[in-house]
């Protein structure tokens, strides 16, 4: 078992983190597993962290996927900006979703709390489940 340590919110000495902890944590960061990492990470506030991230992500990535249909149907129907304008739109979606969800599963995978960039103000704010 290979165990890593993680400094506790006031900064106080490292808490050490056991695999099963940290593989829950990754699994937030994997779509709609972040469900499972909300209902298995109860006891834990390094999973509770990550899995709130992950929530987070899970949401703004359905949002992102309704807007890039709604531009799809509705400026994408021009004939050639609309097309361009459709593969940015996705460009963009998809390669955030993919490198936020990448890495926060490697910092979670290797015990380390990190806020994501413009989402992770928003996951400080659900209170635990």
């Amino acid at each position: 078992m290979t165990l890593s340590s993680v400094e506790n919110e006031n900064g106080a000495e490292p808490r050490v983190i056991g695999d099963r902890e940290r593989w829950q944590a990754a699994c937030a960061y994997l779509f709609f597993f972040c469900f499972y990492s909300l209902w298995k990470g109860k006891n834990s506030a390094f999973v509770r962290f990550h899995a709130r991230q992950g929530f987070v992500l899970f949401a703004a990535e359905c949002a992102a996927l309704l807007l890039v249909a709604v531009v799809d149907h509705t400026l994408g129907r021009i004939p050639f900006a609309g097309l361009m304008l459709t593969i940015l739109v996705q460009s963009v979606v998809y390669l955030s979703s993919l490198f936020l969800s990448a890495a926060g599963f490697i910092k979670a995978l290797l015990g380390k709390r990190w806020v994501m960039p413009l989402l992770g103000a928003y996951a400080e704010r659900i209170p635990s489940i």
